[in-house]
């Protein structure tokens, strides 16, 4: 009987938490983590680190490889160029994700949520994420091809060296 009666407030408490603890963790990812978007990137993008980053090392990989590769002053410019517009485009998605997470938690909130919008939400927020899993393929494809045929089986060579430690997050996002 006594536990009956602590069971109760333990599940209101835990309704009444839980709720805040989950505000929390979304204003802990929102725009005051400013440059830690990389978490966030890694948590939110499908798994493009270990399933496509792991095979295809992108523009900040080959650059860290510039001389094994033997890169050209235009190559390495190309892909400093390439690895700048991968993160813009990382972060910006990174951005609209999380503006959706926050819209989404803002109409689930409501007191009679519209089935409507809710449904749009979510299809926002996984459309949002599917974008940021995608962030990074195109400069990761066109950082591999900006080398020639040379470099190309250089490439091949480190990266099966580099595939075999994919867990390393050192190298790139």
């Amino acid at each position: 009987m006594k536990l009956n009666h602590l069971i109760v407030p333990a599940a209101i408490a835990l309704v009444t938490v839980a709720p805040a603890a989950y505000a929390t963790t979304m204003a802990q990812s929102g725009p005051a983590m400013g440059a830690s978007w990389k978490p966030y990137f890694r948590a939110h993008s499908l798994g493009f680190p270990m399933m496509f980053r792991a095979h295809h090392p992108g523009p900040a990989w080959v650059l860290g490889h510039a001389k094994q590769l033997e890169l050209t002053p235009a190559q390495i410019k190309e892909e400093k160029a390439l690895t700048m517009g991968m993160v813009g485009a990382a972060q910006s998605t990174v951005t609209t994700l999380k503006a959706k997470y926050a819209h989404y938690q803002k109409d689930a909130a409501q007191q009679n949520p519209d089935l409507h919008q809710i449904s749009a939400d979510i299809e926002a927020v996984g459309k949002a994420q599917t974008d940021v899993g995608m962030a990074m393929v195109p400069y990761h494809l066109k950082a591999y091809a900006a080398l020639n045929a040379k470099q190309q089986a250089i490439f091949r060579k480190l990266c099966l060296l580099y595939t075999s430690d994919a867990a390393d997050e050192r190298s790139s996002v």
